[in-house]
């Protein structure tokens, strides 16, 4: 059994500024998309991040076309309205 890496210091702050740039220019990128598209992209992250008070439903039809419905019985917080 060998031992675990060590993540060497250089490696660590080009990963931490790889991960702040992304943040940065995913921040950006949503402020382009529609609202409907944000709410869609949110509804998705709730299911991710509280998979419990989220209910998914994924329709696959013959013809190949994918529907995923994301529905939750939680009320959002003002913070969450758009």
């Amino acid at each position: 059994m060998s031992l675990p890496e060590e993540l060497h210091p250089l490696a660590s702050f080009i990963e931490e500024e790889m991960t702040h740039g992304i943040s940065k220019n995913l921040g950006q990128l949503l402020d382009l998309l529609p609202a409907v598209a944000r709410l869609r992209l949110l509804a998705f992250m709730h299911l991710v991040e509280q998979p419990q008070t989220m209910k998914a439903t994924l329709e696959i039809q013959p013809s190949g076309l994918l529907r995923l419905t994301l529905d939750t019985a939680v009320t959002p917080s003002s913070f969450h309205q758009h």
